[in-house]
């Protein structure tokens, strides 16, 4: 059985443009250099299914907002640098704010679910969480919608719009 993890992107916009490159960005510290999203990084494997939550807008009902989910294949170190980077940097990606990922996450079998009313009403600030641990506190059952989206949905073939 695969495991579900929820994913914050901020406004979703940075998400949007590294959806070309099916990859998005984490980081393994805080600014003050503790660990983040440890368990994630440990715990995550190929088949486990990560879900894209934006931001909340004005017109969203609650927060939490799903936009996408698409199932993990793998995870690497970012390894970019003022004179040659070995993955692509945040300017490749089209990714804006200067945030300073230090790991890539790839995946594949996106879907777009932006024009779906799905939310997790999931609070706090924690960037990535596990599903499992938390889905009392969640509105909506992952592991349900995961089997209806893969039924009545498309994978999305080139960028994900919004």
């Amino acid at each position: 059985m695969s495991n579900h993890f929820i994913i914050r992107v901020g406004d979703g916009e940075n998400f949007v443009k590294g959806s070309v490159y099916s990859t998005w960005g984490c980081r393994s510290t805080n600014k003050s250099c503790k660990p983040i999203n440890k368990s994630f990084l440990s715990k995550v494997k190929e088949g486990d299914k990560l879900w894209f939550v934006r931001s909340k807008k004005k017109q969203d009902m609650t927060v939490g907002k799903i936009i996408a989910v698409a199932t993990f294949v793998s995870k690497n170190k970012r390894e970019t640098g003022p004179l040659i980077s070995l993955t692509p940097d945040n300017e490749t990606y089209g990714w804006k704010g200067g945030e300073n990922y230090d790991i890539e996450l790839h995946y594949t079998q996106l879907y777009n679910l932006s024009n779906c009313n799905l939310y997790t009403g999931q609070k706090g600030q924690q960037p990535i969480m596990d599903y499992e641990t938390n889905k009392q506190s969640l509105l909506v059952n992952l592991h349900v919608e995961y089997e209806y989206i893969v039924k009545y949905s498309n994978v999305v073939k080139d960028k994900m719009v919004i």
